[in-house]
């Protein structure tokens, strides 16, 4: 799909703990390294949230693409470091993963990875998911030109039950951050439905930490300038 711009997102500062930045860029200007972490005595696993979707691992400047996650789609990919990325402009926190041959690595935008190894069930629904999307089971990404108000898209995500808290069950008007294990896992849901041509440019997603099952967020977008 396309290139995802989520920039300087902190819903750590929110009281979540987390954080978000930009996604995949262009490969027109090389990034620096601003701070890094590293994961080499851990090595958590991760695999692609979507198998079929053309992700890229890149070189550590982000200019040059190493790998396609769509060309992997069984994979579990092994977090060495995390690292923030800065073109100036533009800032991402960014995995650098191999997988567990070392034959494929290079550096991703981490809310482009689930945690855990790769299972045949990985990205896909369990038999008690619903198939159709309701009030009670669902959230509707709208996707806004930020310049014209103009709608250019909307997607419907049936929130998976294996997203879900033990115990939690879906209900019109539930707090999705009462019920999800994560809640970035509403940012990478809605990552996977962003219109193809078009980046992402909010700076907050103050939305997403109070959504509520059966809502909409609405999302700012502008067409991409490659």
């Amino acid at each position: 799909m396309n290139k995802i711009i989520f920039k300087s997102l902190a819903l750590g500062a929110l009281t979540l703990g987390v954080g978000f930045t930009t996604q995949q860029v262009s490969a027109s200007a090389a990034y620096r390294t601003v701070k890094t972490k590293s994961y080499a005595s851990t090595t958590p696993a991760y695999h692609a949230n979507n198998a079929t979707k053309s992700v890229y691992l890149w070189n550590s400047t982000l200019t040059k693409k190493q790998h396609n996650l769509k060309n992997y789609p069984k994979t579990t990919w092994y977090v060495q470091k995390s690292v923030k990325l800065t073109n100036g402009k533009k800032t991402g926190i960014f995995y650098y993963v191999k997988n567990k041959s070392n034959s494929a690595s290079g550096y991703v935008w981490r809310n482009y990875l689930t945690k855990g190894k790769f299972a045949a069930t990985s990205g896909t629904s369990t038999a008690t998911d619903p198939t159709v999307a309701t009030s009670s089971n669902s959230l509707t990404f709208k996707y806004v030109n930020a310049d014209s108000g103009a709608t250019v898209a909307t997607a419907t995500w049936i929130i998976p039950s294996k997203l879900l808290k033990s115990g939690a069950s879906l209900s019109k008007g539930t707090s999705m951050k009462s019920v999800l294990k994560d809640i970035t896992s509403v940012l990478s849901a809605s990552s996977a439905d962003i219109p193809t041509g078009y980046d992402v440019v909010d700076t907050t997603y103050p939305d997403v930490v109070t959504s509520k099952v059966g809502e909409t967020l609405i999302f700012h977008v502008l067409p991409q300038n490659n």
